[in-house]
């Protein structure tokens, strides 16, 4: 059997129906495999792009996103997207088709023997969970194998494969071939020992859902222990979008976070945390700080992240996906009921919630258009002025999944992401973009309009890249500096992009055009909302 067509098998046995890639003749026969498979690749513009797209796959699907590029340049331009990974602990696969070993420059000091030869392979060590070079045939199941369960398993995130073509174009025999022994599982009695008698000691408990519990889709978890005891939740700022229209759900916490939530963790007499880094925007500066009247039980797939100590905790490390199964199946012995602190900490958030400000005209747009999302949409957001106005607007509706980049806080990542986030879950995909960020991937239209994608993309474009003129506003006196158009910026004319890629366009300049937006579409749309800079 040819090896790279025993590569495609894998990947079908793996689940994997959609990915993201550019031609190039370094992966040349891997594409000649994929032909005749059941899985679609989908053509990108920017390798850049086909990383976001499986960005947004995986996070959609809850599967391995995977992407492929071409040596040297094609490898390069996947780097930002497998940062991307990394940060958010994103399950992904990077396969990089590099030209024959023989070609390679091995030990030899030189930069380069064959042309567009980089060591893609250590570029991308810090930002992987493994990366690694195929240099036998006979090693391809194992490596394989190896890396979609890296990619899921403890904290998730991405795999490097640099993929020879000489490799890639010989045969083998599959039955011959080593395959990846499964690590066992490990014992957590004694963990979920620790958790059932702490919650049946608490009065005042407080559940900490992360970004870990909604990569794994482990929220029913949280939630039948928050019923089982009447415990309210929190959750970091990604994790907001779990909890939509749940009663016991108090906010998010943080600098940015909801008052409410922050005074009941700060009340608490028990903090569980699942799957939350717990960085200093969650936590603030003074880490001892936090929480300081509560017993603090930390769990984290990522022994690096318990080393980042939090004061006195009990620090457990393990894949949720082991746990939570267990707590539950032990749910009957929590017998405590915290009724009383549960109605304190509902009235907290009663008496702490406000209507959002509507002080800025971006708010004002914004908060029209969340109140139109569909139920049951995943709405991708740049980074940008928008992404505050959303954050700060937005009250999600049940069945609304939000992706962004949030550790890595990349400008680029809405557009390609809502293809791949819409090739996981064939939901409608709203994308928001502001008129810098969408410049930086702005080639993936064409594949949104040549692949008929129904996604919404909405640009606030205030003709100024608003985050970093905020910044120059508040720190060098208003001096901005190729920020604003009579700086060195120009934004786009959208609607002339719109007519050149064959999008639907529409101009929205007031509150009263919002009406324009047609959220049931099932057509590819560019929507410009017009935003004026807050200089």
């Amino acid at each position: 059997m040819k090896v790279s067509d025993f590569v495609v098998s894998l990947l079908e046995k793996n689940g994997v129906l959609d990915i993201f890639g550019i031609p190039g003749v370094g992966c040349g026969h891997f594409m000649n495999s994929i032909r005749t498979s059941s899985i679609t690749s989908h053509l990108v513009y920017n390798e850049q792009g086909a990383a976001f797209a499986a960005c947004g796959y995986a996070q959609s699907s809850g599967k391995v996103g995977f992407a492929y590029s071409t040596a040297g340049p094609g490898g390069t331009n996947l780097i930002t997207g497998i940062a991307n990974a990394y940060a958010d602990s994103i399950p992904t696969i990077f396969m990089v088709g590099e030209k024959d070993i023989s070609e390679l420059r091995g030990k030899l000091k030189v930069r380069q023997k064959a042309s567009q030869e980089v060591d893609i392979v250590n570029v991308c060590k810090p930002i992987t969970k493994w990366s690694i070079q195929i240099q036998r045939k006979e090693d391809i199941k194992y490596i394989f194998e190896k890396a979609f369960y890296l990619a899921k398993s403890g904290r998730p995130g991405p795999v490097l494969i640099d993929f020879p073509s000489d490799i890639a174009r010989d045969e083998i025999n599959p039955n011959l071939l080593k395959p990846f022994i499964t690590p066992k599982k490990q014992s957590l009695k004694d963990e979920v020992e620790i958790i059932i008698k702490s919650l049946n000691a608490a009065k005042a408990p407080v559940l900490l859902s992360g970004n870990g519990v909604k990569q794994t889709r482990l929220t029913n978890f949280i939630l039948k222990i928050s019923s089982k005891i009447s415990a309210p939740i929190v959750s970091t700022l990604v994790s907001t979008d779990s909890f939509a229209e749940v009663k016991n759900y108090i906010g998010f916490i943080g600098m940015d976070g909801d008052s409410a939530a922050n005074k009941i963790v700060n009340e608490s007499d028990l903090l569980i945390t699942f799957g939350a880094r717990l960085n200093f925007k969650q936590i603030g500066y003074k880490r001892d700080n936090f929480a300081q009247n509560a017993k603090i039980i930390r769990i984290d797939a990522d022994k690096n992240e318990l080393e980042y100590r939090l004061g006195t905790e009990t620090k457990i490390c393990c894949d949720l996906r082991d746990l939570l199964p267990l707590i539950n199946e032990r749910i009957n012995e929590l017998t405590v009921k915290c009724s009383k602190w549960l109605d304190y900490c509902l009235e907290c958030k009663a008496a702490s919630f406000k209507k959002p400000s509507l002080n800025l005209e971006g708010d004002k747009l914004m908060s029209l258009i969340c109140s139109k999302l569909p139920c049951n949409s995943d709405i991708v957001v740049d980074v940008g002025s928008h992404r505050r106005w959303f954050m700060s607007q937005n009250i999600f509706k049940k069945g609304q999944c939000f992706y962004q980049s949030a550790g890595l806080a990349s400008m680029g990542y809405a557009l390609p992401s809502s293809i791949g986030v819409y090739y996981g879950s064939k939901k409608k995909v709203i994308c928001i973009d502001g008129d810098g960020g969408i410049m930086m991937n702005l080639q993936e239209l064409q594949l949104i309009k040549r692949e008929c994608l129904p996604i919404i993309i909405i640009v606030f474009n205030n003709h100024a890249l608003g985050d970093i003129m905020e910044f120059q506003k508040k720190v060098f006196d208003k001096n901005y500096f190729t920020t604003t158009e009579d700086s060195g910026y120009l934004a786009a004319d959208f609607k002339r992009l719109s007519d050149a890629f064959g999008l639907k366009y529409e101009l929205i300049k007031s509150t009263e055009d919002i009406s324009k937006i047609n959220f049931e579409s099932t057509y590819s749309q560019l929507i410009e909302v017009i935003v004026q800079s807050n200089k």
